[in-house]
């Protein structure tokens, strides 16, 4: 066998003549390239300048590279062939441990240098080699030895050490501008009722145990064969041969925590999201099962670990089937309330629904919403709809979004209230996704809906859930992330506790003395563990002033006839509002200043349309309110380019000022009143994360250290001083005056006015 390649490769095998016309050949087409070059580079310098630059760059090029190829060629010709593969298969395996391309293949090269040097050293010492060696193959060999020792010893510290406090942000509100603490009792504390548990399902899970035989509710299972209609071949039948069943045979399990009481309880779903499916999310939720139940609510947290990842990935499209298991279950809760016999039968109030999730599971919560006011799937008309529950809430921990839009469209909700909490520190869902779904959710008519999103600083994406714990990706990658800035599993989950709690409290009893802690999370801190916050807030009876989606015009506002204006700004433009990665895809308005002594205070000034006051019904108890975020960006002085004025210290100073500015009211005669933003609320400077140990994964992976978010401002009219001759029902300006803070970059997100609200609670 060995002879006839032998003979066929001599057969076909260049000789000395061909190879140099290869090479000659290969000169040409090099010279023909450097031609192009130098007729298209076009510097600018003439082609004399551009034929001789590629010129040179092609005759440093090509020796260099030459050169290059045949030391690696004189180094593989010298290997031993199997020994060879033996490592590089070893280093492709490493490789492939780590996940991403990027990482995988410098760590394959750090741990195939550092494994193999040392096992080449200890071979040397251990088969006596070592002693027969001339003294400069034993300086060399010891040297390699400590340097293997060395590179081992680093990536061991650098895998189990937690992390540093790098760019931790030290800012704190001011104490003098706290407002006083709500006095409503504590939600995060249990409630009066006793809690009892029970668990429903299938009854033939062969993975879970708890939906085992024993179930106290046999439930039947759903078809979701038209979702997956692409999900065929072995990645199919694998699945169903670890889970026992088939996409046509989806069941409904959940485990619940309720009252005991008589009822009726609002219902409120909770599930999880996408993680790996032999480690059961639904189980993480249990301390808000209790507490909730505790409190006068019956939670289900749902079980969708066989839509997960895990065993070959997860399936395509799941994310659209998430959201509609949700309403499967809710049908089934409808049944049951009715249901002679069964434990929930008359206990359940279908009036009062609240929708939960976690990471997928939040945006599984939102299509849910969606998919409830719908008659058909939007991407099949086969599938068909059928619901129409009483959905009041929504509340999404570290949504994903985007992952699902129906249609292809952005996911818009209702007439519901909606709440988001994400963590700042969060390594997996690193951006705000659910600030996005938070500009989805409208109001089309007055009611006692709002919407609010809180951030906290120091949280991660898994200690929401006991399951997921600390680390927010799967080992080895692990062990890279920086996790010494998070705070303790069980404070965070304090922050989920406490605004969960209050949240169905406000929504689904009606317990409305919660709100200010929606509205300003300052009113609430006695409650909440000592880290910074920012939140977000909108009622139904808001007004959009200026949204900056209408149109490209600088001076046009979204209220038909109002008016913008600048002055002494370094910056003003419009446009998409970044995240870490891309942006959120919807505009602010973007305002820096840097005010040279005795130079006049920069203003951003909107001016309301005629009839403002009768079509808003705006009055003393109106409230103007800003969606604020400053930027990790320098303002130049007006008139100069961004890298002109800036001192030194400017320049190599990381760390940003809380941003103030005064609010100017102006009424239709004249008369205008004043007020500091700090005096309603606090803007955070830039809030930085380091995910990662090393800053080059930071940089690669999450690309930017912050990101703009944004801090609600809400500014009662009746707060602002004057003479009393300022009437609030002819107000007519609106003014920004930065005229507190030297120099900084903003951010706005719209507008607007909160009124009196018109509905009458329940």
């Amino acid at each position: 066998m060995c002879a006839w390649r032998a003979r066929q490769w001599a057969a076909i095998r260049p000789g000395r003549a061909e190879r140099r016309g290869g090479i000659w050949g290969t000169l040409a087409a090099a010279l023909f390239g450097v031609v192009i070059a130098g007729l298209y580079l076009r510097t600018g310098f003439g082609y004399a300048f551009d034929f001789t630059f590629a010129t040179v760059i092609a005759a440093l090029a090509i020796p260099l590279i030459a050169l290059i190829v045949a030391l690696l060629l004189t180094i593989a010709r010298r290997l031993p062939r199997m020994a060879t593969g033996m490592m590089v298969g070893s280093c492709v395996i490493v490789m492939a441990a780590w996940g991403p391309p990027q990482l995988g293949i410098i760590m394959a090269i750090v741990v195939g240098l550092a494994e193999g040097f040392l096992g080449a050293t200890i071979a040397t010492f251990v088969t006596g080699a070592f002693s027969r060696a001339s003294l400069s193959k034993k300086v060399i060999t010891v040297l390699l030895c400590l340097f293997a020792v060395g590179l081992n010893s680093g990536l061991v510290w650098l895998f189990m050490h937690q992390g540093s406090m790098e760019k931790l942000v030290a800012w704190h509100p001011p104490a003098a501008s706290l407002p006083p603490g709500l006095t409503a009792p504590n939600p995060s504390e249990n409630g009066p009722y006793a809690v009892k548990m029970l668990f429903y399902g299938s009854g033939t899970d062969i993975r879970r145990p708890d939906y085992g035989p024993r179930v106290a509710i046999r439930t039947r299972s759903v078809d979701a064969s038209d979702f997956f209609k692409d999900f065929k071949g072995w990645k199919r039948w694998a699945r169903k041969k670890y889970w026992g069943f088939d996409i046509d045979q989806q069941p409904l399990n959940a485990r619940v925590w309720y009252p005991d009481g008589s009822g009726p309880f609002p219902l409120v779903l909770m599930v999880h999201g996408n993680h790996n499916m032999a480690e059961f999310s639904d189980p993480g939720y249990a301390y808000l099962g209790e507490l909730l139940a505790s409190r006068g609510f019956i939670l289900a947290s749902i079980d969708e670990n066989f839509l997960n990842g895990g065993l070959f990935h997860d399936p395509p499209k799941q994310q659209a089937v998430r959201g509609w298991l949700l309403l499967e279950h809710l049908k089934l809760w409808r049944e049951w309330n009715q249901a002679r016999g069964n434990p929930f039968q008359g206990r359940v109030d279908l009036t009062r629904i609240a929708l939960m999730g976690h990471s997928r599971g939040g945006e599984a919560a939102a299509t849910a919403a969606a998919f409830n006011r719908m008659r058909y799937d939007p991407e099949d008309a086969n599938i068909r709809f059928d619901y129409g529950f009483a959905i009041q809430a929504v509340v999404a921990i570290a949504p994903a979004d985007g992952q699902y839009k129906p249609a292809g469209q952005h996911r818009w909700i209702e007439d519901v209230s909606y709440l988001t909490l994400q963590g700042a520190h969060d390594a997996d869902v690193s951006s705000f996704l659910g600030s996005r779904q938070w500009e989805h959710v409208r109001y089309t008519q007055p009611g006692p809906w709002f919407k609010a999103e809180i951030y906290a600083y120091r949280a991660n994406h898994g200690q929401f859930n006991t399951v997921w714990g600390r680390t927010d990706a799967g080992e080895p990658l692990s062990w890279l992330l920086n996790l010494k800035p998070l705070m303790p599993g069980e404070e965070q989950r304090r922050i989920s506790k406490t605004y969960i709690s209050a949240f169905l409290e406000a929504t689904l009893h009606n317990r409305r003395e919660y709100i200010p802690l929606f509205q300003d999370w300052r009113a609430g801190r006695q409650w909440l563990p000592d880290t910074l916050y920012v939140n977000r807030y909108q009622d139904s009876s808001y007004v959009p002033l200026a949204s900056f989606e209408e149109d490209a015009d600088l001076t046009t506002a979204t209220a038909p006839g109002a008016r913008i204006a600048g002055d002494n700004l370094s910056i003003w433009r419009e446009g998409r509002i970044p995240w870490r990665q891309g942006d959120r895809d919807y505009n602010g308005v973007f305002l820096g200043w840097n005010r040279a002594a005795g130079a006049p205070a920069a203003a951003y000034t909107i001016t309301l349309p005629e009839g403002a006051r009768a079509k808003w019904g705006l009055d003393s108890v109106s409230t103007v309110v800003l969606s604020v975020a400053a930027l990790d960006e320098d303002a130049p002085l007006p008139g100069k380019r961004n890298d002109e004025g800036k001192t030194k210290q400017e320049k190599s100073n990381p760390d940003r000022e809380s941003p103030d500015f005064t609010i100017e009211l102006g009424s239709s005669d004249g008369v205008t009143v004043t007020a500091p933003a700090s005096l309603f609320a606090a803007v955070p400077p830039p809030l930085k994360e380091k995910f990662t140990k090393l800053r080059i994964l930071d940089s690669q992976a999450y690309q930017k250290d912050w990101e703009p978010v944004f801090q609600t401002v809400r500014a009662p009219l009746a707060a602002f001083r004057g003479d009393g001759r300022f009437d609030a029902r002819e107000l007519r300006m609106v003014r920004l005056k930065f005229d507190r803070t030297a120099r900084s970059v903003i951010c706005i997100s719209g507008v607007g006015f909160e009124r009196r609200l018109s509905y009458s609670a329940k």
